[in-house]
């Protein structure tokens, strides 16, 4: 993928000036929760859509008829649109109030490090992956303690030691455990080997991390395990209540502290409170920058967001990290993948092309197509492994989610295949007798329609399906708590919550962007429409992947005749009514009612 350094900027700085515009949301309720506020809110109108979600965490919020009061979104309740902000200045804003949300400026410091002197070295180490075929350090056999690790995993451990690599892990492949074994493996082998570990999402980098710490704990090397360090501020705390070892001291603190300085930028109008306010920020950035070089200086692995990682690159790089692996990388922008490579020597890509790409608000279609290619296009030459053994779903899903988007390479995994507690766990659903198809399309003759009263598409009749679909499933053969409801519209999500308020409170709805990463026995799909244009291309294709994918047990879809003008669900029902419609053992055993 041929992109200029200027072509790149120029996307990223158009990109940009959407980004920093602030977006608009009505509050619903406020309060205080100890000293945090916690507001319900609701899109308000704009040309700009922000979805209310994890990407906004850290993210200034203002409010007041100059925007001279505000704080630090610390939290954000996608389920229950909520921000938890943590005030810097003025009062708790009050029901009825617009506040005004300003993303984090991430493009600014990648487009700064791109006209300067971080894009030569960018370009090298895309030159050098092209170049340098060979291994830079022999390959060899992984000692017996990784003997449990699939024959796809060892090959992605083995191929860290070429410039770059890409690891491709579909669902269910143990592409976290292959990143804990990876990592671990690379700290042991090499006396000097350090990694620096990031991901788009605080959530990938949670997870990469406490899964090298797995694997160092059971290797018994607590040693190795001391001198792993999250770094940032908006980590989950509750993932490391019972492992301190991974925090460094006072970081977290410092690192909010100067987030809370930020967020309370005064109007430039008042210019000397202004100067002041840029002064302290100047002086608390410096002091931050030597905190954060000193903890990755001095530890094996550190663990970062994408964009900490480019906001503080100049003190993550003396001495500069062997090895970075990045996780997720199929959400990560190409130009920040392309920078990623220039933070170490070797560089490691986990992720899954099929899956959740890169946001990009932009309309412009050369700017599109610049930032959301990924690292899967931009290093597409690389060593490639793709592990193709997954031990989640059960293999009528397996099949059809493996013949749909991973052209039959994959399959469930023998050591899972052979064991009768993994089988029991994924036992069928019966209905009246009958067994509940694995993959259960059933037909309803409602289309879809637009909802004033949610503000968006939604269909009636699939969610009183869904009703019913729980009521005999839930408790019955499943946990409530282990079952999901996804589906790709927010009014949908907001009638079905609605609908499942009283009899099921403990069934998650979401929409499928926020279900990537989990796994559930049941998976109750509603497409709503998927005969939409957006649906048919392939970020549809992509959200359909990630809703199924999640599945142990069962799917079941609620599908309006024209849903069916979708291709890869049309494939998906095709293979799911040729495998179950036998005998008149195909059935559609859930019902909406009137």
């Amino acid at each position: 993928m041929g992109l200029s350094r200027t072509e790149i900027i120029e996307a990223l700085t158009l990109e940009r000036g959407l980004s920093l515009q602030g977006a608009p949301f009505e509050v619903l309720e406020a309060g205080w929760e100890a000293d945090l506020i916690v507001l319900s809110v609701r899109r308000g109108k704009s040309r700009t859509k922000v979805p209310i979600d994890e990407g906004l965490e850290g993210a200034r919020i203002r409010w007041g008829t100059e925007l001279d009061q505000g704080g630090l979104i610390k939290l954000v309740d996608p389920d229950k649109e909520r921000f938890v902000i943590q005030l810097s200045e003025g009062r708790m804003p009050v029901g009825g109030m617009t506040v005004w949300v300003f993303q984090n400026d991430f493009l600014g410091p990648l487009i700064d490090m791109w006209n300067g002197p971080m894009a030569k070295l960018a370009a090298q180490r895309l030159r050098q992956s092209k170049e340098e075929l060979e291994p830079l350090q022999p390959i060899k056999p992984l000692p017996g303690d990784y003997a449990d690790l699939r024959e796809r995993q060892v090959l992605a451990v083995q191929g860290s030691a070429y410039r770059c690599s890409i690891v491709i892990g579909p669902p269910g492949t143990g592409k976290s455990y292959t990143i804990g074994a990876m990592t671990s493996y690379l700290i042991r082998r090499f006396e000097k080997g350090r990694v620096l570990v990031v991901g788009p999402t605080n959530v990938a980098v949670d997870t990469a991390i406490l899964a090298i710490d797995d694997w160092l704990q059971r290797l018994g090397r607590h040693d190795l395990a001391s001198q792993v360090k999250r770094i940032g501020a908006h980590f989950d705390p509750k993932k490391y209540a019972s492992r301190p070892h991974l925090l460094a001291d006072g970081i977290a603190d410092r690192v909010n502290e100067y987030l809370l300085l930020e967020a309370s930028e005064p109007p430039k109008s008042k210019i000397a409170e202004y100067v002041k306010w840029k002064d302290r920020l100047t002086a608390a950035r410096k002091s931050l920058g030597a905190d954060i070089g000193e903890t990755a200086a001095n530890a094996k692995v550190v663990g970062v967001t994408v964009a900490t990682a480019i906001r503080w690159h100049e003190f993550l790089r003396n001495p500069a990290f062997p090895f970075v692996l990045c996780d997720e990388a199929s959400q990560v922008l190409g130009p920040a993948a392309m920078m990623i490579t220039a933070l170490g020597n070797q560089t490691i890509f986990a992720g899954d092309p099929n899956q959740l790409s890169p946001i990009a608000r932009s309309d412009n279609k050369s700017v599109r197509r610049t930032l959301t290619s990924t690292a899967f296009d931009v290093f597409r030459h690389v060593h490639t492994t793709k592990l193709n053994e997954q031990s989640r779903m059960t293999q009528a899903i397996c099949t059809a989610v493996g013949s749909t988007f991973y052209d039959g390479d994959l399959r469930v995994c023998r050591k899972a295949a052979r064991d009768p507690e993994w089988k029991r766990q994924r036992s069928a659903f019966y209905v009246d007798g009958r067994e509940v198809p694995r993959i259960c399309f059933d037909q309803i003759d409602e289309p879809a329609t637009y909802s004033p009263k949610y503000g968006g598409f939604i269909r009636f009749q699939s969610a009183r399906l869904v009703v019913d679909a729980l009521d005999k499933l839930a408790g019955s053969y499943v946990d409530p708590a282990d079952i999901v409801v996804l589906t790709p519209f927010r009014a949908q999500v907001a009638m079905l919550r609605d609908f499942l308020r009283r009899n099921h409170p403990r069934i998650a709805v979401s929409t499928i962007h926020r279900a990537q990463g989990s796994e559930k026995t049941l998976v109750i799909m509603d497409p709503v429409d998927a005969s939409n244009p957006f649906f048919a291309g392939i970020e549809g294709r992509r959200l359909i992947n990630v809703a199924i994918s999640r599945a142990k047990a069962h799917v079941v879809i609620p599908f309006h005749q024209r849903d069916l003008a979708n291709p890869s669900l049309k494939k998906i029902h095709t293979q799911s009514e040729k495998f179950w419609n036998k005998a008149g053992a195909y059935s559609a055993p859930f019902t909406f009612r009137s």
